[in-house]
């Protein structure tokens, strides 16, 4: 085992289990080897951008950095589960690490509008070979959305290297985001209650859920960062008056930010599980003055499933 492997690699014994011998995780990414967890790039695309329903996700780097990255979490959407069904590479080979992957990168971005002629958005993401030989992909970015004049392009660049684990490529995206996109599209207001949704990834479709109860509460969800959202919705967060904060480890950091730039209060809530799904939904309605829906939806929701619950306590 080379040095730098061995806390990673460890051939069991007879008599022996990997409960013995946990590797270690919280480590640098060594760019060429297989890591423990996601890296860096792994939580910018996979965890954030990846899960948008309406976005071509280039990544710029070796075929195997977005087969690792696809349709390996349960982020469904209404669309089709377009963001499920495709991966798009810039296909690196050595001859490109040799003499440079920009040209490369270019001629895949234009390829996959091309093949996608109704998808006006994308995402391009560095990866440890492209970031190491210094591709510099905003110049090529910009070069592409001069040609075509409809589409807009975000660049994340954050590659595996880049921290000891897939949270700094949250912090990249978010801080990215709100820097390059926020304030940039001005989305249509129909309610007097609006809110951002962050750190909510549609896990198993519990985003569209959250939906339902904010719509029978006629607030107005301006964006979700990111479950079944979409790319210029997250361009308009700045008109929400409150962000509504599920995952804080994934995406805190957007919300503070926007705290700070448009003065937009960050509360945060945990939906999943029946009690905390009522903490939230009061907390929400509070904030809004509003207590009287959120306790309707509340009581529809306990008349419904309480009973089912019940049934389950007993037996467990």
């Amino acid at each position: 085992t080379i040095p730098e492997r061995e806390k990673h690699i460890y051939i069991i014994e007879k008599g022996e289990d990997t409960t013995q011998f946990l590797p270690s995780a919280h480590v640098e990414t060594i760019p060429g080897s297989l890591s423990e967890r996601g890296c860096s790039y792994c939580g910018a695309k996979l965890v954030i951008g990846g899960v948008l329903k309406d976005t071509i996700q280039l990544i710029h780097g070796p075929v195997g950095c977005a087969y690792d990255t696809w349709h390996t979490k349960r982020y469904p959407s209404d669309n089709g589960n377009f963001q499920l069904k495709y991966v798009w590479s810039s296909d690196m080979k050595e001859q490109h690490v040799v003499f440079g992957g920009e040209k490369l990168l270019k001629k895949a971005m234009l390829e996959a509008f091309a093949e996608f002629p109704d998808i006006k958005r994308m995402m391009v993401y560095t990866t440890c070979s492209t970031a190491l030989i210094g591709d510099d992909i905003k110049p090529v970015v910009k070069e592409v959305e001069k040609e075509l004049g409809d589409v807009d392009i975000f660049t994340v660049e954050c590659p595996g290297f880049a921290g000891v684990s897939q949270s700094k490529g949250h912090h990249v995206f978010n801080m990215g985001w709100m820097t390059d996109k926020v304030g940039t599209y001005e989305p249509e207001i129909t309610s007097p209650y609006t809110i951002n949704v962050i750190g909510d990834y549609n896990i198993q479709g519990d985003t569209f859920v959250m939906e339902k109860y904010m719509e029978k509460m006629g607030i107005q969800i301006i964006a979700h960062f990111t479950g079944n959202g979409t790319y210029d919705s997250l361009r308009g967060m700045h008109r929400a008056q409150l962000n509504v904060t599920n995952c804080a480890r994934s995406a805190g950091y957007i919300a503070n930010e926007l705290k700070k730039k448009y003065g937009i209060p960050r509360i945060d809530v945990d939906t999943w599980g029946f009690d905390y799904a009522k903490e939230g939904l009061r907390k929400i309605g509070a904030f809004f003055g509003i207590e009287d829906r959120a306790e309707a939806v509340i009581a529809e929701e306990v008349a419904k499933y309480e009973s089912k619950l019940e049934w389950y306590k007993e037996r467990l």
